[in-house]
């Protein structure tokens, strides 16, 4: 297990080097500014990201092998990384999907910065400081509680960076295909496993520390799991880009839009054209009858209206059958199902007794007797 975590510390090293040593070939096919500028912005965060978790898995490695209290002068030195190895990663995607760049991007970076300030006076320390520290557990020296709050919180600040990651991915699915928005399944595979390895973390951090062991060699397979991905498929990170741009770009269009211009034109083709009586109708046809993309009426309907196409429709179509059983007596049911634009007998009978509380013979009945 000791041999795992010290290759998995290794690899990372070697993943940083390479991010910082490799050729312009993902940048240029991102950007169209080549100066050294641009490309630090947009190399640096992840090559510092393996650092940072090299850094972070060597000192797992020490800790679990029983080496760190010969190797003192790399006590703790990992937490100000815990907090950088977060925002570093959120910032590379960010950049990677076209996102710009803002003042927030080094707020994120503050905790790291106290953190290592408040490092300092144990960095400084003698060694049996440094000892008393890596024996004692719980600690308590009232400075020790301090770092030891720290690494926690760093370990747990790390949870916030996928969460954030994944939200921006699931807003960028929904204006692109199906096909198209596949790119993104190893990415979120990524961030969901990250997500339970730190929790692994914290759990053992403050309530079982033998699954410290646990969660360092998913720490270090996770490790593993992006160098052969990235290994075997070369183009993943260029396609993610790629498609995240074109999400950006759908997004803008969107945006430009008179949404509620094509809202009020969708209800005057249901109320006039009365499209809905047609079963075959779907999104595409909708969407080309307002001259707009499919993906911006799936947005407009689930992001603006809040209702999906299937209900939106239905809900016309049950007015239609509603009306249809109240005015003609004499049809059956079945030619109402049919006529008001349903393909299926189970589905509007379950739908209709949603709506309505009651079977459309009952509901017709309930009129008959009205009258």
């Amino acid at each position: 297990m000791d041999t795992f975590l010290a290759f998995g510390a290794g690899l990372s090293f070697l993943l940083a080097i390479s991010e910082f040593i490799q050729k312009d070939k993902v940048f240029k096919s991102q950007s169209s500014d080549p100066s050294p500028k641009a490309k630090f912005a947009f190399y640096k965060p992840i090559g510092f990201f393996f650092l940072s978790l090299s850094i972070v898995q060597f000192h797992l490695y020490l800790e679990l092998s029983g080496q760190l209290k010969e190797n003192l002068w790399f006590a703790e030195i990992h937490i100000p990384f815990l907090f950088f190895t977060g925002p570093l990663a959120y910032l590379y995607f960010r950049r990677l999907g076209g996102l710009p760049a803002k003042a927030l991007n080094i707020v994120h970076f503050v905790p790291g910065l106290i953190s290592f300030l408040a490092l300092l006076p144990f960095i400084l320390s003698d060694p049996n400081s440094k000892l008393e520290y890596v024996n004692v557990f719980p600690p308590r020296n009232l400075y020790f509680q301090l770092l030891f709050g720290l690494l926690v919180l760093g370990t747990i600040s790390n949870l916030v960076y996928p969460l954030l990651l994944i939200g921006i991915i699931r807003k960028w699915k929904t204006f692109l295909k199906k096909e198209e928005a596949r790119v993104f399944s190893p990415f979120l595979i990524l961030f969901y496993s990250s997500i339970f390895v730190i929790f692994l973390f914290v759990v053992a951090q403050i309530f079982f520390m033998p699954l410290f062991s646990v969660a360092s060699a998913a720490l270090t397979l996770i490790v593993c799991a992006v160098f052969l991905s990235a290994s075997v498929s070369s183009e993943l990170i260029v396609s993610f880009g790629k498609t995240a741009k074109e999400a950006g770009y759908n997004e803008t269009r969107l945006q430009s839009l008179d949404v509620n211009a094509v809202v009020q034109k969708m209800g005057e083709l249901m109320r006039d054209k009365k499209l809905y009586l047609d079963e075959e109708l779907t999104l595409p046809i909708l969407s080309e009858e307002l001259q707009i993309k499919t993906h911006q009426l799936s947005e407009i309907l689930n992001d603006k209206m809040k209702i999906g196409f299937r209900e939106y429709i239905a809900g016309f179509r049950l007015e239609e059958a509603s009306k249809m059983l109240r005015e003609e007596p004499q049809r059956s049911v079945l030619s109402v199902i049919y006529a008001a634009g349903f393909r299926s007998k189970s589905a509007f009978h379950k739908l209709f007794q949603e709506k309505y509380g009651c079977s459309p013979g009952e509901y017709r009945s309930s009129f008959s007797k009205k009258s």
